[in-house]
């Protein structure tokens, strides 16, 4: 897995992070939506919430690209339970 790490300089300065990872690159739903917020500031951010959630949905095809390590965490304790 390819996790590089590129820096983008967003509209306000900032530095917002984008990942690399299998070969996508990827950022932080909440680096997205403040970008996009930024750029388009009339916009309702709940409208613009619900707009990147159906992209990334329709991007994914339900199948997601990273999960929180937790999640792994999570599968382990179901796996490492005694099968009935």
């Amino acid at each position: 897995m390819d996790d590089s790490i590129v820096h983008n300089a967003s509209s306000d300065g900032a530095l917002d992070a984008v990942h690399v990872i299998d070969g996508i690159e990827v950022a932080s739903f909440q680096d997205v939506v403040t970008r996009l917020c930024a750029a388009y500031p009339l916009e309702d951010p709940v409208h613009v919430e619900a707009i990147v959630l159906r992209e990334w949905e329709a991007f994914s095809a339900g199948r997601p690209l990273v999960v929180p390590t937790a999640v792994e965490e999570g599968a382990r304790e179901i796996l490492d339970q005694p099968m009935a």
